[in-house]
């Protein structure tokens, strides 16, 4: 199964697999304020810089459950590592589980196109910010009212 999926891209950005036991929104919030800033300082332009801007932290060495990788950009929630950013390549090998899909995602993956459209559809009406999305995708809230609305 493709770990690649548009629901990390929805609605900001998820980063609901950019952490662990996330502490509440604010120390979320905190820790990427953190991290923007850390990669603003250190403006990695090339791989080894990126690589550098990774390592400067053990994978699990979390700050406030939040991978110290995951920045904030015009809004948007990413990680300056992502193969998207980085023509292919995939920078998080041997940091970060890139293999992980949430069950929503598991889900979504086995739905039919329809469906899946009733998914995004749903998300959209929800209104909610990034970091609601995040957490509610990583919980798996959203999964769960979705199927019971569509029973």
């Amino acid at each position: 199964m493709s770990t690649i999926t548009i629901l990390c891209q929805i609605n900001g950005g998820c980063m609901g697999c950019c952490g662990h036991d996330f502490i509440s929104r604010d120390k979320i919030k905190i820790a990427i304020k953190k991290n923007t800033e850390d990669f603003n300082k250190a403006k990695p332009m090339v791989k080894a810089q990126f690589l550098k801007f990774r390592d400067r932290y053990h994978p699990m060495d979390l700050n406030f459950g939040v991978c110290r990788n995951l920045i904030e950009h015009s809004g948007q929630l990413f990680c300056p590592l992502h193969p998207n950013l980085h023509d292919g390549k995939d920078l998080r090998e041997g940091h970060c589980d890139i293999n992980h899909l949430c069950k929503t995602a598991k889900e979504f993956a086995k739905w039919d196109k329809d469906k899946q459209e009733q998914f995004l559809l749903f998300v959209k009406d929800k209104k909610i910010d990034n970091l609601t999305y995040s957490m509610k995708m990583d919980d798996n809230t959203l999964l769960e009212e979705f199927l019971k609305e569509e029973k």
